[in-house]
């Protein structure tokens, strides 16, 4: 008696259905995207470069120029010629308004446009606040100059107090210099300095006195007076 065959599930469903075996070895296909897709992510990823987009599809401006930056905006609408984006762009200026200067600010420029019934395009609003801003800065950067100025100037002046109330130095006393009143010479007098010093200077005068009592004493004339003194003529 003949043994029957044992067959696995799989292998049976595969005799079954042959065709099953190729579309389990298949990967699944991906399908491409649209081209159109393409060029936006391509515009959107390559903001810098765009410039002009007069005869571009407005759907898919409204698709690209979301991700622009407040430069990347204005450059687009400054080179585009013959179109006016702003039905496309004022609700993006209005985004920008309110990341730039806050919610806070938003609201006051949206009630004053609502009492005054006056409403202008938020590029516009945008960059006057934005010189408005510079403005404010540049005065305060100005005034910080003229305070650091002020300092520098009070700083100075210290100084120059200081250097006036020091006592001025003390200066060597100059010998032969003439005194008021009287005529100069080496040894002059009468009010009159000398190289020795003042003629009201006893101390130079001693010492002149002391040498001529010594010159005196050591001459000629000083022995002879003093010989007579010792045998005067009348004596034996």
């Amino acid at each position: 008696m003949p043994k029957a065959s044992r067959e696995s599930g799989s292998e049976h469903r595969s005799r079954r259905d042959p065709e099953s075996r190729g579309r389990a070895s298949m990967a699944p296909l991906r399908v491409a995207p649209p081209l159109e897709e393409l060029c936006v992510r391509s515009a959107i990823d390559n903001l810098d470069f765009i410039g002009d987009v007069g005869h571009t599809d407005a759907n898919l401006l409204k698709i690209i120029l979301p991700h622009c930056t407040a430069e990347q905006l204005q450059k687009i609408e400054d080179t585009t010629k013959g179109r006016d984006l702003s039905p496309i762009t004022n609700e993006l200026w209005l985004r920008h308004y309110s990341r730039k200067f806050g919610d806070e600010n938003l609201k006051t420029v949206m009630d004053r446009m609502k009492k005054t019934n006056k409403f202008f395009k938020w590029k516009a609003l945008y960059q006057a606040k934005l010189r408005e801003q510079d403005d404010v800065e540049k005065k305060c950067v100005e005034r910080l100059r003229e305070l650091y100025k002020e300092s520098s100037e009070k700083k100075d002046s210290r100084k120059l107090q200081q250097i006036e109330l020091m006592p001025p130095p003390t200066k060597k006393r100059n010998f032969g210099s003439t005194g008021g009143g009287g005529s100069s010479g080496r040894f002059g007098g009468g009010g009159s300095s000398s190289r020795f010093g003042k003629a009201s200077d006893p101390a130079p005068k001693g010492r002149l006195m002391k040498k001529a009592r010594m010159e005196y004493a050591a001459s000629n004339e000083a022995k002879r007076l003093q010989q007579v003194r010792k045998n005067p003529p009348g004596r034996r």
